[in-house]
């Protein structure tokens, strides 16, 4: 459902979970009343905020369906991500002496 996939994309922006440190009883008792997380320390645009918001609408009928989700993403500017090469770890072990 749209609104588990809003918390999902939370806890990847931010590295946390929403409510984090809070009780689940006071969590369920603050979604089941219409509270979202704030969202005023997440560093992202004010357009990924919004659509995060809708997925967490109190009412189902008012989040969007994911067609509707996927094409708003779609429309978001791209970021470029600067990669750093990739290097083999070594072990300091062989194989062998796990097994």
């Amino acid at each position: 459902d749209v609104y588990a996939f809003g918390t999902v994309w939370y806890e990847l922006l931010c590295g946390e979970y929403p409510f984090k440190g809070q009780p689940p009883e006071a969590i369920i008792w603050q979604v089941g009343k219409g509270v979202k997380q704030s969202l005023a320390n997440m560093q992202a645009s004010r357009d990924i905020k919004d659509i995060l918001m809708l997925c967490w609408s109190y009412r189902s009928s008012e989040r969007p369906d994911f067609p509707h989700l996927l094409s708003t993403l779609e429309k978001l500017p791209r970021k470029r991500l600067a990669r750093s090469p990739s290097h083999p770890v070594h072990l300091s072990r062989s194989a062998d002496s796990v097994f």
